[in-house]
């Protein structure tokens, strides 16, 4: 049996080197996707050494091809200073191109910038963050989704709206984003701007709660009990 075993892991190391050297191969030729496959693992040390340098490299190389997602990963890996020298400026041009490629978290990111004025953003612009979190919620990422409610429920740079809030924070919810489900169904348990309902509220954070959320986990049982 031991010996059975010890072949079948051989097989299967053969088998990744072989989808190493064919996603390497496919990188070299131009293919962003088999160099963002492999950065991936480089990033992470699936299968080979972990090499966050190689990993920044990779993620450039898809970046040049045209890769969104190479682009996004570069960008973020050049404003924390992973794997390579940190350069929030050039990191930022990195995010805002994948961005235009449409690649929802770093349009969602950028909107974090300029709500924060940093990561490449010299000063604070609520209306630039906004119309980030718009375009990233458009292209479905629930992060995106639940930062353009915060905006509405806030009022950054907008009046408040609790509406246009909870319709974000709906679709975060409905994109498997723990935070939006938790804020819509904080908005059920009272009353804002939606007739108050307890069991809509436990419903939702539920929902919060299974997505990961603790805070959600903790409302639901204080609301049961």
């Amino acid at each position: 049996m031991a010996a059975r075993l010890g072949f079948l892991i051989l097989l299967i190391a053969t088998a990744a080197h072989a989808d190493d050297a064919a996603d390497l191969k496919a990188c070299n030729a131009g293919k962003g996707a088999a160099c963002v496959v492999l950065g991936e693992k480089y990033l992470q040390g699936d299968g080979v050494a972990k090499d966050e340098a190689k990993a920044f490299e990779l993620y450039m190389k898809a970046c040049t091809a045209k890769n969104a997602e190479g682009c996004g990963f570069a960008g973020a890996m050049k404003t924390q200073g992973t794997g390579t020298d940190k350069d929030e400026t050039k990191g930022y041009a990195l995010r805002d191109k994948a961005c235009g490629m449409d690649h929802a978290p770093s349009c969602n990111d950028l909107g974090t910038s300029w709500s924060e004025g940093k990561e490449g953003a010299d000063k604070i612009d609520h209306g630039r963050a906004k119309n980030f979190y718009a375009k990233a919620c458009v292209l479905k990422d629930g992060m995106g989704c639940f930062n353009l409610g915060n905006v509405f429920r806030i009022g950054e740079g907008v009046r408040v709206d609790l509406k246009a809030a909870m319709t974000n924070f709906g679709k975060a919810c409905d994109l498997a984003e723990a935070k939006g489900c938790t804020e819509l169904g904080i908005m059920y348990y009272e009353g804002k701007a939606v007739p108050k309902n307890k069991d809509k509220a436990v419903e939702l954070l539920g929902k919060a709660c299974k997505l990961g959320s603790e805070v959600a986990c903790k409302n639901v049982e204080l609301l049961t009990h």
